[in-house]
């Protein structure tokens, strides 16, 4: 496993598109961290540490530009035949899914928290740095961002896989956590009322302006996360133990 994570990290040095989605993701951020800031004012100032927070728990445009950067390394392997070459010299399947998540998850992750760091220390040089008023809050928020991103750098992943396509296996990607709301549109247009909230991601994801002492929210939270995160990677394995590569 290091020495596959090891392989994409040297992969990705070498890659002029892992280069421009940095460059894309930077200047998303940047954008991000003005409008917040801007929006800020003397009666209601955002301290250093929300600002950092906030900012690391969100990024969501970030995290579709890495889903793309996932489905081009993955649709590139098939293309040159890289995939058929790592399955001919006896390379694991599971532990190449596993560590294309691994790497590109912790890519955004490491990018994210620099993010939030620049957006922390220039809210805080206006504002003030502030306290943690809630910790345990704060620390379990991450763990679910975390998860967040494994999950979604997954769906694109098995996607992609299945489609051999980056364009379409980023749109599937984006579509697998939204099944319960195109179901629900679909059920609704045919007259049939039904509330799938308990297994849409989007409601359960901690936010910084909730946070409190209350960490019962947490328990869905992780139930949902983990159970698509599962869900997505044997799926990938299956498509990738019964695919033909050639």
């Amino acid at each position: 496993m290091k020495n596959l994570i090891r392989g994409h990290i040297y992969q990705l040095k070498k890659d002029n598109f892992f280069f421009g989605c940095l460059a894309l993701s930077c200047v998303s951020l940047f954008v991000s961290i003005r409008l917040s800031l801007s929006l800020a004012f003397a009666d209601a100032p955002v301290m250093g540490i929300e600002e950092l927070f906030n900012t690391f728990l969100g990024g969501d445009i970030a995290l579709y530009i890495f889903m793309l950067l996932t489905a081009n390394m993955v649709a590139e392997a098939y293309r040159s035949g890289v995939m058929k070459n790592i399955v001919g010299r006896g390379i694991g399947k599971k532990p190449y899914y596993l560590s294309i998540v691994l790497t590109i998850s912790a890519a955004y992750v490491l990018v994210m928290l620099m993010g939030g760091i620049v957006a922390g220390v220039l809210a805080g040089s206006k504002f003030g740095m502030g306290t943690i008023s809630y910790p345990g809050y704060y620390a379990l928020s991450v763990v679910a961002r975390i998860l967040f991103v494994m999950a979604h750098i997954s769906f694109a992943l098995t996607a992609t896989i299945y489609t051999r396509n980056a364009i379409t296996g980023v749109i599937i990607g984006l579509a697998i956590p939204n099944i319960p709301k195109i179901l629900e549109m679909v059920l609704g247009f045919l007259r049939i009322q039904i509330d799938l909230d308990f297994i849409k991601i989007s409601t359960h994801m901690p936010s910084v302006y909730a946070a409190s002492n209350d960490l019962s929210s947490f328990l869905p939270c992780f139930v949902v996360l983990i159970g698509y995160l599962i869900l997505s990677i044997v799926v990938g394995f299956w498509l990738l133990k019964h695919q033909d590569i050639k």
